[in-house]
């Protein structure tokens, strides 16, 4: 078999790579090598690239990222799943960086990577969670709706039930008997609906990414925001800063969203009021959700989060519990690395505190 050179058939793949590598040389301040397919994604002219222009055409909101995920690389050694937008000819793409820190025996030092075009992943994946988001939205309306009229029809058949003994007509007995076995069946039927809901998110693995959490979470209270006259409730979302970036798993992180959501619709009167505020911090970003409902009586703080806990309560429409949600939204939050703890006082309100890692 013929010899070939080794370094000019790899330094042939690597240009023909559908990945945009490159390799910097740190002491030299310059690129020693861009393939193809960088030099077409990004759009750079001419051959010698300075840092600099390439760090203006990612997006002014992900450049401090970008300098920091540097910095972990020439400290750490690397710097892996690094996503940032970029903007070219007025289009936003989104790459995901990996870098690595690389010694010659020379003592000369390089920095080596590529780069992925993930924008349909991207695209994609932001329209399933807003489809998911808009469905767990619904299932916690409906929830509210229906639990509500179905569990007062079912008081009511109860309490006819005492009042028709004397009658001692065995036809409206066993009528209302119906009606009683109906209602309990569709109470459970929801409660067991949304129980199987959050029982299948706790056990999908936790997939993180960079996100925008005030436009999404801005996007996750519209669905109630548009019909908060039928609530009888209405919502507010706001935050210290018009973007707040951190790393989370969108699908899951948004699902405690909208449990706490569902939790605070329950126990918040007609007329009442439910706000979500985002705080952006030196090293951690601080959520609450607040509600001026009936509060958490004393007896249930230290049990809240317990699986199957003590505190579970119907809603003040009936609305079923499965004592569960507490416990995932808990796990679902240290998934995250974050913590989970709220305030209450009965007949005033709550407010439930996340604070999680920027």
């Amino acid at each position: 078999m013929r010899n070939m050179n080794s370094t000019n058939a790899l330094m042939t793949i690597y240009d023909r790579s559908p990945l945009k590598i490159f390799c910097y040389d740190i002491s030299a301040h310059t690129f020693m090598f861009l393939n193809t397919a960088f030099m077409e994604f990004f759009g750079l002219p001419g051959e010698t690239i300075h840092p600099a222009s390439l760090l203006e055409i990612v997006h002014p909101d992900d450049r401090q990222l970008v300098k920091k995920s540097v910095d972990d690389c020439l400290q750490k050694g690397s710097a892996e799943g690094v996503e940032c937008r970029i903007m070219h000819n007025e289009y936003e793409r989104f790459v995901r960086l990996h870098a690595y820190l690389h010694k010659e025996n020379d003592g000369s030092t390089a920095i080596v990577g590529h780069a992925e075009d993930i924008t349909i992943y991207v695209e994609q994946t932001n329209i399933l969670n807003k489809h998911n988001t808009q469905k767990n939205a619904i299932l916690n309306i409906l929830s509210h709706d229906l639990a509500g009229p179905i569990g007062l029809v079912g008081n009511l058949a109860q309490l006819l039930r005492k009042e028709t003994v004397p009658l001692n007509n065995l036809k409206i007995d066993s009528y209302l008997e119906m009606v009683d076995k109906v209602t309990q069946k569709a109470a459970a039927l929801i409660r067991n609906f949304i129980a199987i809901e959050f029982l299948e998110s706790e056990a999908v693995k936790l997939m993180k990414r960079r996100v925008e959490l005030v436009e999404k979470i801005a996007n996750a209270t519209e669905e109630y925001m548009l019909i908060d006259q039928e609530l009888n409730l209405q919502f507010y979302c706001s935050g210290n800063k018009d973007a707040i970036y951190v790393e989370i798993d969108e699908d899951k992180f948004m699902q405690v969203i909208q449990n706490l959501i569902s939790n605070a619709m329950k126990f918040t009167p007609d007329g009442g009021k439910i706000s979500i505020f985002l705080e952006e911090r030196d090293h951690t970003v601080l959520l609450s959700v607040s509600d001026n409902g009936i509060g958490i009586p004393v007896q249930y703080h230290n049990s809240l989060f317990d699986k199957f806990t003590d505190a579970r309560r119907n809603g003040l429409k009936g609305q079923p519990s499965t004592g569960l949600g507490m416990s995932i939204i808990k796990t679902i939050v240290e998934w995250h690395d974050g913590k989970i703890w709220f305030e209450s006082k009965v007949d005033e309100g709550t407010t439930f505190y996340i604070e999680l890692p920027k």
